[in-house]
C-alpha cells in the first residue's frame, strides 16, 4: 500500500503575506491608537479644546507627565527657569509639539517584543521614524510652506505601516532566516497598511498621504509641496547620510525636491546643511527616545 504523499509546506513569505493582506482587509486585527495620545487626538478635534483640557489629559498618566516636563526641561526647550506644571509644559512647547510628542511617547511603547530577532527590526524601525521627525523638522523650519510642528509629526508617522506588520512577523519568529525577504515583504505593504491605519485613527488626509507615499520617489501629486513631499525629500537624504544609497534615485531626480525652496539649497549644500545641524537633529532624537 503506497504512502500518501504529504503536502508541502507554505513558505514563510507566503504565510506573512497572507497575514499583510489580513490587515488591509480586517482592520479589527490592526492595532489601537495608545490611550493618551489617543484622547488627546480627539479633544484637539473638537473646536472647543483648551490647553487645561490637555493638560488634564496628560495628567492623568503620570508617565506621560514625567516625560512632557523632562523634555520642556531639556536643552531643546529649556528656558530661563525650570518648569514643573503641564499646563507651563504645553505652553512653552507647543501645542502642536505636545501633540506630536506625546503621540512618539505613546508609539515608542509599542515597538516591544520578545523575540530577538525583530526586538533589533523593532529598535531600527523606531530609530528610522524618529530620525525622519528630526530631519523633516529641520528641513521644514528651511521653508514656509510646511509647519515644523507638522513635520516632525508626519516623519514619525511615515513608517507606522511597518508596526503591525512586524506583529505579523512575530507569529513566524521560529521561520524567520531570510532578512531580505523579509524586507521585500515589508516594503511592499508598510505603505498600504500605513494608510488603512492611519484612516482607523482618524488622521488627517493629508497625514494618511505620508504613510501611502513611502519610498515612493516619483510621487507628483502636484505642483504645491506637501507634508509627503517633505518627508520623502528627508528620508532620502536620510539614506544618503546614513551611507544606504545604494538604489536610491538622485536629489535632482525626485520631484519632491524640486518642489520647494530650502533657502536656496541645491542637492549638495542641502546636506552640507543637514551635516551642520546634526546637532539638532541627535537632541531631537534624544527627546524622541531614540538616541541609544
Amino acid at each position: 500500500m503506497s504512502q500518501a504523499v504529504k503536502p508541502k509546506p507554505t513558505p514563510v513569505i507566503t504565510l506573512i503575506s497572507e497575514g499583510c493582506q489580513a490587515l488591509l482587509t480586517n482592520k479589527a486585527s490592526l492595532p489601537s491608537m495608545p490611550d493618551v495620545a489617543g484622547r488627546i487626538h480627539a479633544a484637539m478635534s473638537s473646536p472647543n479644546w483648551s490647553i487645561s483640557t490637555i493638560a488634564s489629559i496628560i495628567k492623568g498618566d503620570p508617565g506621560t507627565t514625567t516625560y512632557l516636563l523632562r523634555t520642556a526641561n531639556s536643552a531643546l526647550y529649556a528656558g530661563v527657569t525650570p518648569i514643573r506644571e503641564v499646563e507651563r509644559a504645553i505652553t512653552r512647547i507647543g501645542m502642536d509639539t505636545t501633540r506630536s510628542l506625546v503621540m512618539a511617547h505613546a508609539l515608542r511603547s509599542m515597538f516591544q517584543t520578545r523575540s530577538k530577532i525583530l526586538g533589533s527590526m523593532m529598535q531600527e524601525t523606531w530609530r528610522t521614524s524618529a530620525r525622519l521627525a528630526a530631519m523633516s523638522t529641520v528641513l521644514a523650519r528651511q521653508c514656509s510652506r510646511i509647519s515644523p510642528d507638522r513635520a516632525l509629526l508626519a516623519g514619525l508617522l511615515q513608517d507606522i505601516g511597518v508596526l503591525p506588520i512586524l506583529n505579523v512577523l512575530n507569529r513566524f519568529q521560529d521561520q524567520l532566516n531570510n532578512a531580505a525577504q523579509v524586507q521585500g515583504v515589508i516594503d511592499r505593504y508598510a505603505p498600504q497598511v500605513g494608510q488603512v491605519l492611519l484612516k482607523q485613527w482618524n488622521f488627517e488626509p493629508d497625514m494618511v498621504d505620508v504613510a501611502r507615499s513611502r519610498r515612493h520617489w516619483m510621487r507628483d501629486a502636484g505642483p504645491v509641496p506637501d507634508l509627503a513631499d517633505l518627508v520623502l525629500v528627508a528620508r532620502l537624504h536620510d539614506g544618503i547620510v546614513q551611507g544606504q544609497s545604494d538604489g536610491l534615485p538622485r536629489m535632482h531626480e525626485v520631484p519632491a525636491f524640486a518642489k520647494f525652496d530650502f533657502g536656496g539649497l541645491l542637492p549638495d549644500s542641502s546636506l552640507e546643511f543637514l551635516h551642520n545641524q546634526q546637532a539638532a537633529v541627535e537632541e531631537m532624537m534624544r527627546v524622541l527616545g531614540a538616541d541609544g
